[in-house]
């Protein structure tokens, strides 16, 4: 339930940050599958585009599953500048399978992870620890990860306790060193029963190869979700829900937030957010209406104009034009004769540039139903381009 301040209801529409129970709009679905996998010791792949709020989903079936009483543990592989580190607050984390005090946890922590010549430090003010690994830094990134998965699954049966591990951005594991890495974690992780994993990851390239080639050791590995978009019934309903705290939208406002968000649940959340805030503090009696939602999600590409500057500044000429018909197309038909004319660029020419695009991740290839397109990886930026540089 919203709290009231003092200026009025507060603003429902976050972004920004990783959103809490109650606060995402359906993914009932995906939150449960995570959930089973945290509490019942699978493997599942949860893969979706940046914004599409893959964190927040696990998030809340994290949440979801501590208070089913299981231990979850969730790291961001881009959050550590090297697995090492990774692989080090692991072991320090899995002393909070122990129900009993510190000294219990880190008498585990020393003993499971005996090989790796573990050094503990104690905090007795605070009653945590931080530790070192001894066999850091002579021993080679992935290998030294899966020994510690080794460690974290006879914790969790020693605790008869269900634990969940989330990596997210899980490419980046295996990303240096390739099939050898995956093929490592997986005869690490194919055995344990008592860890439920959860690899979730923005890459929808590299991810969506690894775990539907049979020829890659992830195949069929766990189960796989692949997020779309939320349905638009359901994210109409959650928009109408949060602007009947001001008073009802125009049924049109929303679709219209829809459409300038291209559905991508961040950017929505984000265009909504601004929205509520121009609504609520109007100094008229206009109505929020579809051309003033065009106008407030164009302020809002403005205020980013430094950051979308040095993007755009960072593309080749090609790659510029590229951009500005696959967003004036949307997405589609690029390598027409039509759109060869447009750009003035040869369909070689725009393959490349588009694909350089993908690299950069400033675009990302969404496959449905046997047909693909090109989708911005953040909208806000196709607003920032339409509205403040000059067309082919």
């Amino acid at each position: 339930m919203d709290t009231l301040l003092s200026s009025g209801p507060r603003n429902p529409f976050e972004y920004g940050r990783e959103l809490g129970p109650g606060e995402l709009a359906d993914r009932e679905e995906e939150i449960a599958e995570v959930r089973r996998t945290l509490l019942g010791g699978g493997k599942h792949f949860l893969i979706g585009p940046r914004r599409y709020g893959k964190s927040s989903i696990h998030n809340v079936a994290a949440i979801e599953a501590r208070e089913a009483g299981g231990v979850v543990l969730r790291y961001n592989v881009q959050g550590y500048p090297q697995l090492q580190a990774l692989a080090t607050a692991i072991v320090a984390d899995t002393g909070r399978i122990v129900r009993g005090p510190l000294d219990q946890a880190t008498a585990l922590v020393g003993r499971l992870f005996k090989r790796l010549r573990p050094t503990i430090t104690v905090n007795p003010a605070d009653q945590t620890f931080t530790v070192h690994l001894g066999v850091a830094d002579t021993t080679a990134p992935v290998p030294l990860l899966t020994a510690v998965l080794h460690g974290l699954e006879e914790a969790a049966a020693e605790a008869d306790r269900s634990v969940g591990l989330v990596l997210d951005e899980f490419q980046q594991v295996v990303a240096p060193d390739g099939a050898a890495a995956e093929a490592q974690v997986r005869a690490a992780v194919q055995e344990h029963r008592r860890v439920g994993y959860v690899f979730a990851g923005s890459d929808t390239r590299m991810l969506a190869a690894m775990t539907s080639d049979s020829s890659r050791p992830f195949y069929r590995l766990g189960s796989v979700r692949f997020l779309e978009a939320v349905p638009r019934p359901a994210f109409l309903a959650f928009l109408a829900r949060g602007f009947d705290l001001l008073g009802s939208a125009d049924d049109d406002a929303l679709i219209a937030i829809l459409d300038e968000a291209e559905d991508v649940p961040y950017n929505v959340q984000l265009l909504a957010h601004h929205c509520w805030t121009w609504l609520r503090e109007r100094e008229t009696g206009e109505a929020l209406g579809r051309e003033r939602v065009v106008a407030i999600h164009a302020d809002a590409a403005r205020r980013l104009d430094p950051v979308y500057s040095e993007t755009w500044l960072g593309l080749t000429a090609p790659q510029r034009t590229a951009l500005q018909v696959a967003i004036a197309r949307q997405g589609e038909g690029l390598y027409t004769a039509d759109a060869t004319r447009q750009s003035g660029l040869s369909a070689s020419s725009m393959q490349k540039a588009i694909e350089a695009l993908i690299d950069k991740r400033v675009m990302w290839r969404e496959a449905r139903a046997g047909e693909s397109r090109l989708r911005l990886e953040d909208p806000l930026f196709g607003v920032w381009v339409r509205h403040f540089t000059a067309t082919p």
